[in-house]
């Protein structure tokens, strides 16, 4: 949903005195002041003494006073109200952008799509990748694997992946983020997982969970709130469920999506790593002003060179693209990850932030939206890439 950021209308500043009202009605006292004091200045009395010349003087200028000191006085007061509303409003403002900036801190990252294992190629000005628009796409070595087999190979690729900034920790965390087939086997996943990462890591403690995938953006945006200080590794997948010939329950039918995951080493105490802020779901008709809250208070200052899109659709990233282009002569680049992975599954927004922190190592910060399969939703969120020079471990 959109973020409670309230609206700020502008301080409003009281009008300057207008001089050009004020000196004539001045000038017309201060006369009157001379006048009076020649008209009831005693006669006979010197008039080449000092008293004569500050009653002369004195006089206009307290009249002057009396009528001009309650307007500036009044004048005074709105603009100091007004300068005092101002700062309040920027320091109020301030703290919703060190909220919307909140973020988990990325260690490593890698990406596992069916399509294809050269991640790099996606921050190439030309992405030159086979199109895979509108097709199914699965791992080309769980071809012919049971779906046991093709979870073990998965989970250790993922291990041997992390396996440097792994045997550096003492315990982690491990949440495994599952489409709706493989949450149906949690037990499996969550007995594999532990069997694979303990022997690989024996020295390591890991304690695993899991979720559904569906409930990604949730999870960020709960634990960017939350005082963590445990190592997560977040592993996000979506896996083409084995289907039986003697099956003919059509809820049972071969996923239609392309199987891919998505890894994430989250360690709040590291240095040198890379962010995903917290992240906003969208509905259509308020696109534009969540766009302009991103825009205001989480976005840099440098403005966005590339979008991300996954699950999307044209007017979606149309609108998106055009937002957030400050000169029309220089676009945001769209990344349409759905051309060259397939149909987007239930894990595409895992997948989608893992590609950009992976493929723009050491770039600025870049926006990331998704939709996920048969939800209105559209998830918008920021990431800044992990350094490009070395992976803090």
């Amino acid at each position: 949903m959109t973020w409670p950021i309230p609206s700020f209308p502008p301080a409003e500043k009281p009008e300057p005195v207008a001089l050009r009202t004020w000196l004539p009605v001045l000038i017309a006292i201060a006369s009157a002041g001379v006048a009076a004091v020649l008209l009831l200045w005693p006669h006979g009395k010197p008039t080449n003494t000092f008293q004569f010349w500050i009653t002369l003087v004195g006089a206009p200028l307290l009249a002057c006073a009396l009528a001009f000191g309650p307007r500036l006085n009044r004048w005074e007061s709105e603009q100091t109200g007004a300068e005092e509303s101002d700062k309040e409003q920027q320091r109020l403002k301030q703290l919703w952008r060190d909220w919307s900036r909140r973020h988990l801190c990325v260690v490593d990252v890698a990406a596992f799509p069916a399509a294809t294992s050269e991640i790099g190629k996606f921050g190439e000005a030309t992405i030159g990748l086979k199109s895979n628009k509108d097709r199914t796409i699965e791992f080309s070595w769980a071809r012919g694997l049971a779906t046991a087999d093709r979870r073990a190979w998965l989970l250790h690729l993922i291990a041997e992946r992390f396996s440097e900034a792994l045997m550096s920790r003492r315990q982690v965390v491990i949440l495994l983020m599952l489409d709706d087939a493989s949450l149906m086997q949690e037990k499996a996943w969550l007995k594999e997982t532990e069997t694979t990462f303990r022997q690989t890591f024996p020295g390591v403690t890991f304690d695993v969970e899991a979720q559904a995938v569906s409930r990604g953006a949730h999870w960020i945006n709960q634990m960017v709130d939350t005082i963590e200080t445990k190592t997560k590794l977040v592993i996000a997948a979506q896996i083409v469920a084995e289907t039986t010939e003697a099956d003919d329950d059509p809820g049972n039918e071969k996923s239609q999506f392309s199987e891919g995951a998505a890894a994430f080493l989250i360690d709040p105490e590291a240095g040198n790593t890379g962010s995903i802020f917290r992240p906003m779901t969208s509905e259509r008709n308020a696109l534009e002003s969540d766009l302009e809250q991103i825009k205001q208070y989480q976005a840099p200052s440098v403005p966005l060179s590339q979008i991300w899109f996954t699950g999307g659709q044209d007017d979606e990233t149309t609108a998106i693209r055009s937002a957030l282009t400050a000169d029309p002569k220089n676009s945001v680049v769209e990344r349409l990850l759905d051309k060259f992975l397939g149909i987007p599954g239930p894990a595409c927004g895992w997948i989608a932030l893992a590609i950009a922190m992976e493929a723009m190592r050491g770039a600025d910060a870049q926006l990331v939206a998704w939709r996920e399969p048969g939800s209105e939703a559209l998830h918008l969120c920021m990431i800044s890439p992990i350094a490009k020079e070395e992976i803090a471990l």
